[in-house]
């Protein structure tokens, strides 16, 4: 599954939410834990060494009782909010995965927005958010893993990254697809006459694509198969509230092999109930046989 994963942290409580999401997922595939946080050398009252210490010591914190949760390492990055510390890190360690909190301390939902959209277009591979005030609750393995389903590439990369967890942690699998068009469209046409045996064609021609598309899942893990009417977002984000986490797949890639997001993936982060990890194409990492300078605070 992973083999990488960075996550970022700030004090605050987005930085609590993706380090408790970070430090289970880590736990759950072994993998190394790299937590990224602010640090101003030239205007910070206490040393580098100091900052670390207290970050080390919050962190501890914030991952008691996570167990099989190897050491995590810390590197300083001179952003106050660390998206470009994040994607360096990302890159520079290879990590097959982005951790990050959603929750948003000034008030200023357009520039929360704002801000996750970029984390998403701008990274090098995967990226999960943990929605507000995840670290407050007791959170344990990940057991009900679910998977929006989407016939694309991201889409099936997304289905079999949910099985390998749902495997990993001897949990239960649930592919998820809304048949339905999204609201836009729905307000447009809902006086046609043709509407009803529309939706029902969507809805049957979805329900077959969704048992074909999983028929080779195996029998290692519990498969549940919900195809349900309605807007594909919303269907999501209602059945967030049942599920340890949530994977989609993304858009593929951009020209410069960023992360992209469709607006039913950008919906369901910002209000699903659950953390969503979003999947790309492939593998999560960006290839490069070029050096890679080492990131602030390395």
């Amino acid at each position: 599954m992973f083999d990488r994963i960075v996550a970022g942290y700030a004090g605050d409580q987005a930085g609590r939410d993706a380090v408790r999401l970070a430090a289970l997922l880590a736990a759950l595939s072994g993998a190394e834990l790299t937590v990224v946080f602010p640090y101003q050398p030239l205007l910070a009252p206490v040393t580098g060494e100091a900052a670390e210490q207290q970050v080390r010591e919050e962190v501890a914190a914030i991952t008691e009782g996570v167990g099989d949760l190897a050491a995590a390492t810390y590197h300083w990055t001179p952003s106050s909010w660390p998206i470009h510390g994040l994607h360096e890190m990302a890159r520079y360690e290879e990590a097959q995965l982005i951790v990050f909190g959603s929750a948003r301390e000034d008030g200023d939902a357009h520039l929360h927005i704002s801000l996750m959209e970029r984390m998403v277009h701008g990274a090098p591979c995967a990226v999960a958010v943990a929605p507000p005030h995840y670290s407050d609750g007791a959170h344990g393995p990940l057991l009900r893993v679910g998977v929006g389903f989407s016939t694309s590439r991201e889409g099936i990369a997304a289905l079999h990254l949910g099985r390998e967890l749902a495997a990993a942690c001897g949990g239960e699998l649930t592919v998820i697809a809304g048949a339905g068009p999204e609201p836009a469209l729905a307000r447009y046409s809902f006086a046609s006459p043709t509407l009803p045996e529309v939706e029902r064609q969507v809805y049957e021609q979805t329900k077959e694509t969704l048992e074909r598309a999983t028929a080779g899942l195996g029998t290692d893990v519990p498969v549940q198969r919900e195809t349900i009417a309605g807007d594909p977002a919303g269907v999501l984000i209602e059945r967030s509230s049942e599920l340890d986490i949530l994977l989609l797949g993304s858009r593929a890639y951009g020209p410069a092999r960023h992360v992209l997001l469709g607006s039913v993936s950008a919906r369901v982060m910002r209000e699903a109930r659950c953390p969503v990890l979003v999947v790309p194409r492939g593998a999560a990492r960006e290839d490069s046989d070029e050096a890679r300078p080492a990131p602030a605070g390395a």
